[in-house]
């Protein structure tokens, strides 16, 4: 318990080799399917961290490895967040950028279709925005997180 069975430079470059494996995998993921995480993909996301979670320490269950691993993934994040702040491109590359779908009442097909927005989602997206059709809206863009904003023509 209190002896790790491994040493714990180890549980450190391996938790960062995770931890960045998983960042390129959740950005070629897209924003729309992190953006909105639904039950089925919670449950996703809990398996996953089952999944990974003994090549962290390499199966060492000893209170040392546990909170080295924690500890290194909360100092990953905390330095990839600000890296983020001061890096405008490390931010683009980690949280990515926002893309436009609609532009002065004209939807962009192949946008929307990059960012596997369907049609029904941009319609939920507008009637939020207060808009019955896209022929109402100045822009409409697919922010970083997933969500989409609808700025309306003036009225």
């Amino acid at each position: 318990m209190w002896e790790p069975s491994t040493p714990l430079v180890a549980i450190v470059l391996r938790v960062v080799l995770v931890y960045v494996a998983l960042v390129v995998m959740v950005r070629v993921a897209g924003k729309r399917e992190i953006g909105q995480l639904g039950p089925l993909d919670l449950l996703a996301m809990l398996i996953l961290s089952e999944t990974v979670s003994p090549a962290l320490t390499a199966q060492d269950d000893s209170l040392p490895a546990a909170l080295t691993a924690a500890a290194t993934l909360i100092v990953l994040t905390a330095g990839m967040g600000r890296l983020a702040y001061r890096s405008r491109r490390i931010e683009r590359l980690i949280e990515g950028r926002p893309v436009e779908l609609v532009r002065e009442g004209k939807l962009d097909a192949a946008a929307a279709q990059q960012e596997r927005v369907t049609r029904q989602e941009l319609e939920t997206a507008l009637r939020r925005g207060g808009v019955e059709t896209v022929t109402e809206v100045r822009r409409a863009v697919i922010e970083p997180n997933g969500e989409i904003t609808v700025i309306p023509t003036s009225r």
